[in-house]
């Protein structure tokens, strides 16, 4: 096998012009693919951060509470019993905190907005509320209009620790006309049918998250319950960050059994965000509370269409360009092949199987396809790196809208560059499977009688 690799990679370098063409193309494929494969995972790492931050920790312990059948509202009572258990139970567990679910209506002396809201305790969820980011002024106010620099941030999200308190979204205080320091009022309708309204100060106001900051502000949770007319051992939902995400399927499988065996009335799986639910819940017939146990794929799986589009359109895009160099690939291996039909017919003349001859030419392809993967996976490396180091903003609307970020994200690991690897070698050894083949069958006679 060492003789045939080394016969390969001689003739490789014999016909130097058409290895570096063909060499080139094929990286060329792979950095396209290892960039694709990067912004795919960006797309995802962000609206895991995201998502996580803004309306679901990694497994949350979440249900309805009905008064009667007729009715449901999205909490959890008696929570602080639940958070006894998973602290016991969950070993895997890094932070748990809880939030009050609200919808309600908030009202500027503008304009007003119909907003899902979250009753956040900022102390207990600070290192998660932190990692989103500040927007300066000019992002959200006229700045002609007050004395301040553009660039300048006002007030900050750890004043949310106070009561009578709330931060807003970019396009939320556009939308309303305020900034930092204005009251706005709050408006609910209780669990109860009834209205209930509170004035909060704006505290600070954050940049938009995509699609994500349409659905969420933040207020103190002790303001929601008020509002609601809850009691402090009611939330909405139990978070649950984990110090490893890839255990989120088995901690959730976990958790369904230990409430239950504990006695605990639990909901059907279903991978649905609560507000999706909430309609069928209200029309079944029970009474009571029932614990649902979600995961953050389960709470942002109206987004996950986003990720699902951008790789279709990615791999659909790199299938032709593949088609095109397997095309490529067996034409070249078509040429290789006449022009050294004479050094096949000595070589089975000599004693050469046909299996062997196979081996000789597969080995030239792989170590061709291979060379050119490598390089274009390392370029497709560094450029992700670097593009990342600029944190390149997203100018257009509609791209912060969609890929969740205000700049472009790229998050390239093991597992996508393995996957380029697997790509590429497939196609392409696949590709030249049938001109290799067709050597082997080539009569040593008229083989080496051929002159080229």
């Amino acid at each position: 096998m060492y003789i045939f690799a080394l016969i390969a990679i001689r003739n490789l370098f014999k016909n130097k012009s058409r290895t570096l063409i063909l060499g080139g193309v094929v990286a060329g494929i792979a950095l396209v693919l290892t960039f694709l494969l990067a912004l795919i995972q960006g797309v995802q790492a962000t609206m895991i951060n995201n998502g996580t931050a803004l309306m679901s920790g990694h497994v949350n312990i979440a249900g309805f509470y009905k008064i009667t059948p007729s009715s449901a509202s999205p909490t959890v009572t008696h929570f602080k019993e639940l958070a006894d258990i998973a602290q016991k139970e969950i070993p895997e567990l890094e932070l748990i905190v809880d939030r009050v679910k609200a919808y309600g209506r908030v009202i500027s002396e503008s304009d007003s907005l119909q907003v899902p809201m979250w009753g956040v305790n900022y102390e207990q969820e600070k290192k998660i509320l932190n990692r989103l980011e500040m927007a300066p002024i000019k992002e959200y106010w006229d700045t002609s209009e007050i004395k301040s620099n553009g660039e300048t941030i006002e007030g900050h999200i750890d004043q949310l620790a106070t009561r009578g308190t709330l931060v807003l979204f970019v396009s939320q205080a556009k939308k309303l006309k305020v900034h930092v320091g204005d009251m706005v009022t709050v408006s609910m309708p209780t669990y109860r049918n009834m209205s209930n309204t509170k004035d909060l100060r704006v505290v600070a106001v954050l940049r938009d998250l995509g699609l994500m900051s349409q659905f969420s502000l933040f207020i103190h949770a002790d303001d929601a319950r008020e509002i609601y007319q809850i009691k402090k051992e009611t939330t909405g939902q139990i978070m649950l960050f984990l110090k490893d995400i890839s255990l989120v399927p088995q901690v959730e499988e976990k958790l369904r059994k230990v409430l239950a065996q504990k006695g605990y009335a639990m909901m059907e799986k279903e991978a649905q965000p609560f507000f999706i639910k909430i309609d069928r819940v209200t029309g079944e017939s029970w009474s009571g509370q029932r614990i649902d146990i979600t995961t953050w794929e389960d709470e942002t799986s109206f987004l996950k269409w986003v990720v699902q589009l951008l790789t279709s359109m990615s791999y659909a895009l790199v299938i032709v360009l593949l088609i095109i160099v397997v095309i490529g690939l067996m034409n070249t291996l078509w040429m290789s092949i006449r022009e050294r039909t004479s050094e096949i017919g000595t070589l089975r003349a000599i004693g050469l199987q046909r299996i062997q001859v196979f081996i000789l030419f597969l080995l030239e392809s792989f170590f061709l396809i291979f060379g050119g993967t490598l390089l274009g996976v390392f370029l497709g490396t560094c450029i992700v790196k670097l593009l990342n180091l600029f944190k390149i903003p997203l100018t257009v609307e509609t791209l912060r809208v969609f890929l969740m970020s205000n700049t472009l994200s790229f998050e390239i690991g093991w597992l996508q560059i393995i996957q380029v690897f697997i790509i590429m070698l497939t196609f392409l050894l696949f590709g030249s499977l049938f001109p290799i083949w067709q050597a082997t069958r080539l009569r040593p006679v008229s083989a080496i009688q051929n002159i080229n």
